[in-house]
C-alpha cells in the first residue's frame, strides 16, 4: 500500500510484503487457486485481475519493465509524498510513523470518481531483500492506527510490490493489490476500475522514476549485511 521518503502508497501499491495482519484479509490466502486473467497489454504494461474468494471485488496485478535501476525504482516507492505524481486517483500520501528504514506506517487518500466519496487508508509497509537480491514490499492494512477522519475508511486491503533486477539499468516492477472500498459502491463499478488504476499508475511510474532525485539513488551496504537507500 520503503514507501519512503514518504510516498509509497499513493498507493498506492503500495507497496507490498511478508506478513499477514489482522486487516490483511484472509482473502489473500484463499484465492491463490484462481487464475489471473489478462485485461490489458499495451506500451510494455500488462494488467491482470482475478477473483478473490469470499469477496465480490477482484484484485489486480500490474507488471512493467522499467529503464531504471533497482535503487531508483525503490527510491520512488520510498517517496510516500510522491503518491499523487504516479498513483492514479491518489490525492495525498504521508508517513505516519517510521521504525527504521525497513518499516513504516503510511496514510493515503484516494479521490474516487463522482459520485463516490473519497477514501482513506493506513498501511504498514515492510521492505526486505529476497535471497536472489530482489526487493519486496508488503502492505498490511491497519485501519485503527489513527482515528477516523472525514473520509470513508478502508478496512480491508492488502498489496505488494516486487522489484526484480533484469540488468544494470533495467527493472521489472510487479504490483499486486486488493481493496474492498467500503461503503455502498457497486462491485461492477469497482471491478471496472481494475484496469485503469494500475495501467495509468504504471505509465506515470515509468516517467517519474527518471527524475534526477530518483535516478541518482544508490544502495548502501552495511557491515552487518543490512541494506539502505541513499538519495
Amino acid at each position: 500500500m520503503l514507501a519512503m521518503r514518504s510516498g509509497f502508497m499513493k498507493l498506492l501499491a503500495i507497496a507490498f510484503l511478508l506478513c499477514t495482519a489482522p486487516c490483511l484479509s484472509t482473502f489473500a490466502n484463499d484465492n491463490k487457486g484462481e487464475q489471473w486473467k489478462l485485461r490489458k497489454d499495451k506500451n510494455g504494461i500488462q494488467v491482470f485481475s482475478r477473483k478473490v474468494a469470499g469477496s465480490k471485488y477482484e484484485e489486480f496485478k500490474g507488471v512493467v519493465e522499467l529503464n531504471a535501476t533497482l535503487a531508483s525504482s525503490l527510491a520512488l516507492l520510498d517517496d510516500t509524498e510522491a503518491c499523487p505524481d504516479w498513483i492514479h486517483q491518489c490525492e495525498s500520501g504521508k508517513v505516519l510513523q517510521r521504525t527504521g528504514w525497513l518499516e513504516r506506517h503510511i496514510y493515503q487518500v484516494s479521490d474516487l470518481p463522482f459520485p463516490a466519496a473519497s477514501r482513506d487508508m493506513i498501511f504498514k509497509a515492510t521492505v526486505r531483500q529476497t535471497e536472489v537480491g530482489n526487493i519486496r514490499i508488503d502492505l498490511q492494512c491497519k485501519p485503527d492506527f489513527i482515528q477516523e477522519t472525514g473520509y470513508i475508511r478502508i478496512t480491508e486491503s492488502y498489496g505488494s510490490y516486487l522489484l526484480e533486477k533484469l540488468a544494470e539499468n533495467r527493472t521489472r516492477l510487479t504490483w499486486v493489490q486488493y481493496v474492498d472500498p467500503a461503503g455502498a459502491l457497486p462491485a461492477f463499478m469497482v471491478n471496472s476500475m481494475l484496469t485503469d488504476v494500475p495501467f495509468k499508475s504504471l505509465v506515470n511510474f515509468k516517467k517519474v522514476v527518471k527524475r534526477d532525485k530518483y535516478r541518482d539513488a544508490k544502495f548502501v551496504h552495511h557491515e552487518d549485511g543490512s541494506l539502505s537507500l541513499s538519495r
